[in-house]
């Protein structure tokens, strides 16, 4: 190539240089929906395990490695000392029974051993017995039928920045009930939030101030129950029938109502933000439960913090009390949407796996963002129609 030619390729190379589009560094990541048909606890689990061997594989491998940095040790360690001092199973195989060969079915078809699965599934419960009272973790907004607009639940979930680019819906059926389940979760695990097909749905954020049981129902488990129920006021009743291992705000929705409970291991308390609130939301503080871990009064005696100090630290529960602070409010798709694509108030944050909007009534559906609603567009996921009586 002649001097000429060089000098006119690098031109044109420039040239495409600045013309071409840059690359976008916040892609949005795909959503797996993986379809798991009626059968055995164990055949859905093996269904679950071999849709998705390689990215449970690779996800079982990361959370290894954040155990390990997180405390120090091995992560066979941790999870063999996880072991000795919880003891979950009775309270799982009596509430939610089939849920453990589920996942025993996930780890056979994953090629992991059933404990490390086991204790895979246990988010929540790792972080209530761990030394952290203060997450940051998780959005939550409830209103019930008002008018033309429908009864919805949402939420943003949050999560450690490892599980982002695996954002997956299971569409999990059971002809034997006549049911129907959209489940959000992370590949291996058997539930993050979820909706079913008789319009009971279920959204959670993480209260690690309040007090936790070894032997109470894990909360993965606990939304599994909870989606196994066919109307709203059995749902609430589930709740209040178990006893919980990690605590947690549950956000339940039925084709009319909604509310949020703040469940401790010894008590569930109803929160609404103001008297004859037709809506409700929540952060990670809890309002009105005083069932506390042990450890957090300590925590504010040692920062010098007031209880309603602390309360006021949290910006998000802010924000929502001031958006919608009164009746007035209007809570339908579009400002949900709205709500939480707004980076600003944190809502919408770095570790934000998705967002999850559940419409509720005769024809539910599951309108999700897999990962940072203001980048990933939500889609709308449905379920087949029931015949009429």
């Amino acid at each position: 190539m002649t001097k000429r030619g060089i000098l006119g390729f690098v031109a044109l190379s420039l040239l495409l240089l600045v013309w071409l589009p840059a690359p976008r560094l916040d892609s949005a990541p795909k959503l797996r929906v993986v379809d798991i048909d009626s059968g055995t606890p164990y055949h859905q689990g093996l269904v679950h395990g071999r849709a998705l061997k390689g990215e449970i594989r690779a996800l079982v491998k990361l959370w290894k490695q954040d155990l390990e940095r997180t405390y120090g040790v091995p992560a066979e360690d941790f999870i063999a000392a996880f072991l000795q001092k919880t003891d979950f199973k009775p309270a799982i195989a009596r509430w939610t029974p089939g849920l453990l060969d589920e996942v025993r079915g996930i780890a056979d078809a994953a090629g992991i051993d059933f404990d490390t699965m086991y204790v895979y599934q246990l988010i929540d419960e790792q972080w209530a017995i761990g030394p952290d009272v203060m997450p940051a973790k998780c959005t939550t907004i409830a209103a019930r039928k008002r008018g033309a607009n429908p009864a919805c639940v949402a939420q943003t979930l949050d999560l450690p920045g490892f599980y982002e680019g695996y954002q997956t819906v299971l569409r999990i059926k059971d002809d034997k009930e006549d049911l129907e389940t959209l489940v959000f979760t992370i590949p291996g695990v058997i539930a993050a939030n979820g909706l079913n097909s008789r319009s009971v749905g279920v959204c959670v954020n993480a209260v690690t101030q309040l007090a936790y049981s070894t032997k109470g129902l894990p909360v993965d488990f606990i939304i599994r129950g909870l989606l196994r129920q066919k109307s709203y006021e059995q749902a609430v009743n589930f709740l209040e029938r178990i006893q919980p291992a990690a605590p947690q705000t549950y956000v339940i929705g039925g084709p009319t109502e909604t509310a949020v409970f703040e469940r401790s291991a010894g008590k569930m308390s109803l929160f609404v933000p103001f008297a004859g609130a037709e809506f409700s939301y929540h952060t990670n503080n809890p309002r009105v439960n005083d069932d506390y871990n042990p450890r957090f009064p300590e925590m504010l005696k040692a920062k010098d913090l007031t209880l309603e100090a602390y309360r006021a630290q949290c910006r998000r529960f802010a924000h929502l009390s001031q958006v919608l602070k009164d009746n007035t409010a209007v809570i339908d798709v579009e400002r949900l949407e709205a709500i939480f694509k707004d980076r600003n108030s944190g809502i919408n944050n770095k570790e934000t796996y998705g967002c999850t909007i559940m419409v509720l009534g005769d024809e539910p559906e599951l309108r999700i963002s897999p990962g940072r609603p203001d980048l990933a567009a939500f889609q709308t996921l449905k379920f087949a129609p029931r015949p009429k009586k």
